[in-house]
């Protein structure tokens, strides 16, 4: 295989694996950080709640960027940004510049995501549903890699703060991967060019299905361990379960595209299929002894669910700048609501207990999804208008 080929599937890979090491990487260190600095936990819970907030409310500048100054120079900005806050962590020895470098990791994570899909359907077109698993799976080992490996940094080099800090490494490589010209590049359109018409409830359709995947993803990964732990569980078992989730999820989106092929690239249907995988996880969670496989095949639907989330703007768009313009659209209401759906299971908890709120949340976000799939399937004009 030619250079040139393999090229833009680095490129999509080298972002992919940095857009969640800003979050990830802290998790790990919170006891730590708390301790060292001195802050509350409300005030330690900004740091992984800040870039959040960005992604959600800030995702939606991802096609204004793009018209300004195009796609690819708008993601080397983007990757420089969130570049520079992760190094910036490395000298990070007061709360506010952590606080700080989070701004900078969700302000650079929400443009690359939008920006990205663009990218992803400038170049591969239809074979974007491919490309979309392996970006979800890269996310994934991101995640985890830094996660497991951030203590041993910190401790290997004697501070937390270059312990966070290496993870400016990965997303500085991926900068230097995209300054290789070897892709069409587009230009910014013209100041005079229409914007895409997109139909309003198109628009919301998209935006509460990437939501609600994005909701009972968040609220597993924030509520597992608590399940488990109220169900008897161990605390190290609890931990192998959480890991457990998250290599099944990383390889459930790096098998997508082979799942999607032999499917006859039934997207829609597929949509279903993967839901009511997670719904069958979410009951399992009822038994005690059903952890395990509970933490399966939460694994395999919401390893699915999330590629086909990242897909759909670019089905419903015909260029780069429409599909980025359409995700960062769905994507920002999309992750204001996915990351409003664990606080509203955790003021559910203390009523009804950690596995009733967590099951009874899950399922009923689950039910309305699918009726958003049914929506996207069967009025998918409503999505353009003519």
């Amino acid at each position: 295989m030619k250079m040139n080929a393999v090229w833009p599937w680095l490129m999509v890979v080298s972002a992919g694996v940095g857009l969640r090491v800003g979050i990830a990487s802290v998790s790990p260190l919170l006891d730590r950080i708390q301790t060292e600095l001195g802050v509350g936990t409300a005030a330690l819970g900004l740091l992984t709640a800040i870039p959040v907030i960005c992604m959600g409310g800030l995702s939606f500048m991802g096609s204004a960027v793009e018209r300004r100054w195009g796609l690819m120079r708008s993601m080397r900005i983007a990757l420089g940004v969130l570049g520079i806050g992760l190094l910036w962590r490395g000298w990070a020895h007061g709360f506010a510049a952590l606080a700080m470098t989070a701004v900078l990791v969700g302000v650079g994570d929400a443009l690359i995501r939008p920006l990205l899909s663009g990218f992803i359907k400038q170049t591969f077109g239809n074979g974007s549903h491919t490309v979309m698993g392996v970006y979800a799976a890269s996310m994934g080992i991101g995640a985890a890699l830094s996660a497991y490996a951030t203590p041993h940094l910190a401790a290997a080099l004697g501070s937390w703060q270059w312990g966070l800090g290496c993870w400016a490494v990965p997303v500085l490589l991926a900068l230097l991967i995209w300054t290789r010209r070897s892709v069409p590049t587009n230009s910014p359109p013209p100041r005079t060019t229409a914007a895409p018409r997109l139909a309003v409830m198109g628009v919301v359709w998209l935006t509460l299905f990437f939501g609600l995947q994005a909701g009972v993803n968040y609220t597993v990964v924030a509520w597992l361990p608590s399940v488990c732990l109220a169900q008897g569980t161990t605390s190290s078992t609890a931990a192998y379960l959480m890991a457990l989730f998250l290599c099944v999820q990383t390889l459930s989106s790096l098998l997508f595209p082979i799942v999607l092929g032999r499917t006859g690239q039934r997207l829609m249907l597929l949509s279903l299929g993967f839901a009511g995988v997670t719904a069958l996880g979410i009951m399992l969670m009822l038994m005690p002894a059903g952890g395990w496989s509970a933490a399966v095949l939460l694994g395999i639907g919401t390893g699915g669910l999330f590629p086909i989330a990242l897909s759909l703007p670019l089905i419903f768009s015909e260029s780069s700048y429409e599909a980025t313009r359409l995700s960062s659209l769905s994507q920002s209401g999309g992750y204001a609501l996915g990351g409003l759906l664990p606080w509203l299971t955790g003021v559910a908890v203390p009523v009804l207990g950690a596995t009733v709120a967590v099951v009874a949340l899950c399922l009923a976000m689950l039910i309305v999804l699918m009726i958003v799939i049914g929506k996207v399937a069967f009025h998918q004009r409503s999505l353009r208008r003519p």
